[in-house]
Formats: structure tokens, sequence, C-alpha cells
């Protein structure tokens, strides 16, 4: 599972809202506030920029989807390649990119079953690319 910025901040308010036992230490206390408010930190970079990377992220993807061809027997991948995202919520592009990232790993077991080192090599290319869309640096960069 990886938590979206909703979650995020629901373990949050939750920390926040829950005393620590009382032999738990001013260390411990100290800690686990730093924790806390790193995580209200990430997510609040997170929540500036959700929307943008998941409609990158799934741009990228349909891209990939259209050249293709050689793997799209039912037409599935085609079809994806031609969407677009008209609701730029998160939660809805979030459910997008699940559905897309799915069938790229469906495509990904048929590249990997042909052999077909050019294809495979385009689909980690786009696993890199995805990773440094998402990726989210310490500090909230």
């Amino acid at each position: 599972m990886t938590p979206n910025v909703r979650d995020v901040l629901q373990g949050v308010a939750v920390a926040l809202a829950t005393p620590p036992s009382a032999d738990a230490g001013m260390a411990y206390t100290a800690a686990r506030l730093g924790m806390v408010g790193s995580l209200a930190m990430m997510a609040a970079a997170e929540a500036d920029r959700a929307a943008r990377d998941a409609a990158l992220e799934n741009a990228e993807i349909r891209a990939l989807f259209a050249e293709a061809g050689a793997y799209d027997a039912d037409g599935a991948l085609a079809a994806a390649a031609k969407e677009t995202d008209p609701d730029l919520s998160v939660p809805a592009l979030d459910a997008s990119n699940a559905r897309l990232r799915r069938l790229l790993i469906g495509l990904h077991e048929k590249v990997e079953t042909a052999d077909d080192a050019a294809m495979n090599r385009r689909i980690v290319a786009l696993y890199v690319t995805m990773a440094q869309i998402r990726r989210m640096g310490l500090g909230g960069g």
C-alpha cells in the first residue's frame, strides 16, 4: 500500500490526539513529535504536487502503450493510450494510475515472455521515470 496524503494526515491527527504512555519518557515523546512533524511536512509537499505528478505519470504510461501494439491483442492498451484524465482530483488520478499500472505490469509480463529486449528496456526506463516523478526528498523537496 502506498499511503496518500489523506491517510498520512489522518495518522498525524491520531498520533497527536493520542497521549504517550506515562512511562514513555521525554526522549521518546520528542522523537515521536519530530516524526509526526516530518510526516506532516512531507504530506504538505506531496499535496502541492500530487495531481501534477499523477497526471504526468499517467501520460507517460499511456505514451508507452501507444508503442506496444505488438502486445495488444485485445486493444486494451490502445484504448488506454487514447484516454485522458478529465477528473483531475487526486483520488480520480490515483484510480486511473492504479488501472494503468496493472495494464503496464501485464504488458511487462508479455514482453518478458517474448524476450523483447528493446521493449523491456523501454519499460524499465519508464519505471525509472516514474520513480523520478514520485521522488520526494526530506525537507519537502
